[in-house]
């Protein structure tokens, strides 16, 4: 494989510890932080930053710091680890069908005094919610309403009165009505930044004919909360959105790169590695699955390996299987030695920040210094 080294691929790497280990550039994080801020800022719209991608209170921090208002979490469990880091306004962008899948939530909220907005696609999922605060009043508790934009997951379809049905049931329940979600993570599939941006285009169109049917019908305007990486970096943010919620911007990753969202330079991300063994079919890493995720790239991407391996020199190999603790690298005419280190960008942050209990955070001048990843393992 070969791309321009001077593109951001070529970085110093440091045999300052066991392999393998994430690494994360401390310089590139806080550029793509506040890149997107400055984006949300100019637009005039709330930044709720989706931690799941990097699932770390540290990086929720620096966000929050930089002027992120509140975070989107997964689960309720990653909810509790990041109450407990500090954060007091959460969105759980997740369905909820059964009351318990709140208690421990709600009861970590309010002795933090903390405020949770839950989402919503169906009356059973509002009657969970509401059954779930009666068991802990004193939990400042709201619902929104789940619209389904494009990806068919979770959501209401934006073209039915189901979001009218909710929202009189929401009202019934004596929850505030927190206003309208959704994810176009079908984005993803888009392939290219024009079309993602028509699916941003479309996004806010079906969002904002939901709030004026709402209205309409007699319910105070709601906000309008969007998210997704691939839209906020395609297109400009549409007149009509009150947040957004991208979450992977924060790292990045070769599915943003080979999408045209962002340049090599951008990747904050790596797994550093060494060669391990070599043959005459594979250079051996020490780095696999359970180190880099079988992710080949989220909702409709398929790269056709699962990462790029850089040397010191510059030089690309491509990583083009996995066994558990293995990763197989093609090479060309000259393989890299064993105990080679290795830098791998990989297919999707996401899913190889929750793979580990820690990560690196690399500084300008070569010092480091080593974070937990709280909300990993976080599944319930």
């Amino acid at each position: 494989m070969e791309h321009d080294a001077e593109a951001g691929w070529l970085r110093p790497l440091i045999a300052d510890r066991l392999t393998p280990f994430l690494e994360i550039d401390a310089a590139r994080l806080l550029n793509n932080l506040q890149q997107m801020q400055q984006k949300a800022e100019a637009a005039g719209v709330a930044l709720r930053p989706h931690i799941k991608t990097h699932k770390s209170v540290w990086i929720a921090r620096q966000q929050r710091a930089l002027g992120a208002r509140g975070i989107t979490v997964s689960k309720p469990s990653e909810g509790v680890a990041f109450i407990l880091g500090g954060e007091r306004d959460l969105l759980l962008a997740y369905p909820i069908v059964y009351a318990e899948t709140l208690t421990e939530l709600l009861q970590v909220a309010a002795e933090n005094q903390a405020r949770i907005t839950c989402i919503a696609d169906s009356l059973s999922g509002v009657a969970a919610i509401a059954a779930a605060h009666q068991q802990q009043p004193s939990a400042d508790l709201a619902i929104a309403i789940k619209v389904d934009v494009g990806l068919h997951r979770v959501g209401v379809d934006p073209h039915s009165d189901a979001a009218l049905t909710l929202a009189a049931a929401i009202t019934d329940a004596h929850l505030p009505f927190a206003g309208l979600v959704s994810h176009a993570g079908h984005a993803y599939g888009a392939g290219h930044p024009a079309a993602i941006g028509e699916v941003a285009l479309e996004e806010i169109a079906l969002m904002r004919d939901v709030q004026q049917r709402l209205i309409a019908a007699g319910f105070a305007p709601c906000p309008v909360s969007v998210g997704s990486t691939p839209t906020a970096l395609a297109a400009p943010v549409a007149p009509g959105t009150d947040e957004i919620r991208p979450g992977n911007y924060a790292l990045l990753d070769l599915t943003a790169w080979r999408l045209g969202l962002c340049s090599p330079d951008a990747l904050a991300l790596s797994v550093v590695t060494r060669v391990v063994a070599v043959n005459p079919h594979y250079a051996i890493i020490d780095a696999g699955s359970k180190m880099l995720s079988s992710d080949k790239g989220p909702h409709g991407t398929n790269a056709s390996g699962f990462g790029i391996a850089v040397d010191e020199q510059g030089n690309q190999f491509e990583v083009v299987k996995l066994s558990e603790e293995h990763g197989f690298l093609q090479f060309g005419q000259q393989a890299p030695s064993p105990g080679t280190l290795l830098r791998i960008f990989p297919n999707h942050s996401c899913a190889v920040v929750a793979q580990s209990d820690r990560f690196v955070l690399r500084h300008a001048d070569g010092l480091a210094e080593v974070l937990n990843i709280e909300g990993r393992g976080k599944f319930i």
